[in-house]
């Protein structure tokens, strides 16, 4: 909602459903003291309208048809810059708390060019589950599956729907970052949502193009980078003083404390709203890309990618347990949330052993992003002025902290690369293609 909304309350509207398919409707509708019956074609974008008025005797008879296919909201016509209007629909009954804000547009080329304030959160244009009829019929989708295959739906289908909503979360956020005095938290779940939608992108390798996989990937890679600044020190701070907590002979840390807070602000003065404006438009791309694309028959493709993850995770755990290489254990930090966003996404159309898998995975991408927190603190030390017992203090600290943490990763990847991968790959397919 925007802030200091004020005006009229809004008109009261009943909508119900005569007819509902793939690609058209017919819909009654009584807003206010008009009634009227409208046939819509298409969906997504663009659609094409037939609107006819109606009496309120006609009205009624009709109204009756309706029953199981109704909604009831109250909209709200709020002025945005470019004389254009957002209509906001506040609904009740069984969708009591769902809000959706609608802008038209006189063509296709100003849908794409409009920028939206940071209160209108996540784009949901081409999600079919969204769309009035969808909400008539079967009411808001189960939120859990907003970001999970939904019944029914073709994994690769599904993974294009989830990169979409994926990115256009990232994109809100980024908004949100611009429109807000304190950034942080808004940069930080966009960051998140960009890293699943890359690990969303290695599940369509060969299902859509190769150049046009890596140039969203690429999009993505970048704008995580342009938000990365101020996180990366804040990160920092953070591990120090979990390093440093109830050390008192550790005099150094003060020192370097002061110089990364100073780096810190420093670098959440580099975000920018403009800055900010950019990156959303290039994650809005993205999204745009995937939005509304159906892609039947890849399932196969979709297991062996995820195993293919699944495979290359197992090799890196190998290497980083032989070499204890710092790079070797980042490799696999990103092997492991590739598994954990992936099988995530899967996970409605898999057997439980897959959920136990996930959730192990989770943890274990946990375990690894402390690890590679502590390298990375590793490593700004090195390059730090500190008097030289001061260095080899803090430096023992960390390598200490470090030495458990390897243990626990390598305890629990075990356990989370148990399967050889042959067999993963093999389940996960039979699982998506009904085998299972």
């Amino acid at each position: 909602m925007p802030d200091g909304l004020t005006g009229p309350s809004g008109v009261s509207i009943d909508q119900g459903y005569l007819a509902i398919d793939e690609e058209s409707e017919v819909r009654l509708r009584r807003a206010g003291d008009r009634f009227t019956l409208t046939v819509k074609n298409g969906h997504g974008e663009s659609r094409r309208e037939t609107e006819v008025d109606l009496d309120q005797a006609t009205f009624d008879e009709l109204w009756a048809d309706t029953v199981g296919h109704r909604v009831e909201k109250v909209r709200r016509k709020i002025d945005l810059d470019g004389r254009l209007v957002a209509e906001l629909d506040e609904y009740s009954g069984g969708l009591e708390g769902v809000r959706v804000v609608e802008v038209e547009f006189e063509s296709e080329g100003a849908a794409r060019n409009f920028e939206p304030p940071a209160w209108f959160g996540r784009e949901l244009t081409g999600d079919r589950a969204w769309a009035n009829q969808s909400l008539a019929a079967s009411g808001a989708p189960e939120k859990r599956l907003e970001f999970r295959l939904r019944p029914g739906e073709e994994a690769a289908t599904g993974v294009c729907r989830v990169i979409t909503a994926r990115a256009s979360q990232a994109a809100a956020e980024v908004r949100s970052a611009g429109a807000s005095a304190d950034s942080a938290g808004h940069v930080h779940e966009a960051r998140k949502s960009l890293k699943k939608v890359r690990s969303a992108l290695r599940l369509l390798r060969g299902v859509i193009p190769d150049d046009e996989r890596s140039e969203a990937n690429r999009a993505c890679r970048d704008a995580s980078a342009h938000l990365s600044g101020a996180r990366d020190a804040e990160v920092k701070l953070g591990t120090l003083e979990k390093v440093t907590v109830g050390e008192s002979d550790l005099d150094g840390a003060g020192d370097w404390r002061g110089e990364l807070e100073t780096e810190a602000a420093g670098h959440r003065g580099d975000i920018t709203p403009e800055g900010l404006a950019e990156v959303a438009r290039s994650i809005d791309a993205v999204a745009r890309c995937f939005r509304g694309r159906e892609l039947v028959g890849q399932d196969e493709a979709v297991a062996g990618n995820a195993g293919r993850g699944y495979r290359r995770g197992r090799k890196a755990m190998k290497k980083a347990r032989s070499s204890d290489e710092v790079e070797a254990f980042h490799d696999w930090r990103k092997r492991a949330k590739d598994l954990r966003y992936q099988l995530e996404i899967l996970e409605p159309e898999l057997p439980e052993m897959f959920s136990q898998t996930r959730k192990g995975a989770e943890e274990l991408a946990d375990l690894l992003g402390d690890l590679h927190d502590l390298d990375v603190l590793k490593a700004d030390l090195e390059g730090r002025d500190l008097e030289t017992e001061d260095a080899r203090l803090l430096a023992k600290a960390i390598d200490g902290f470090r030495a458990k943490e390897v243990r626990d990763c390598l305890d629990l990847g075990a356990e989370v690369y148990s399967v050889k991968p042959g067999k993963f790959t093999n389940r996960l397919g039979e699982a998506l293609s009904g085998g299972a």
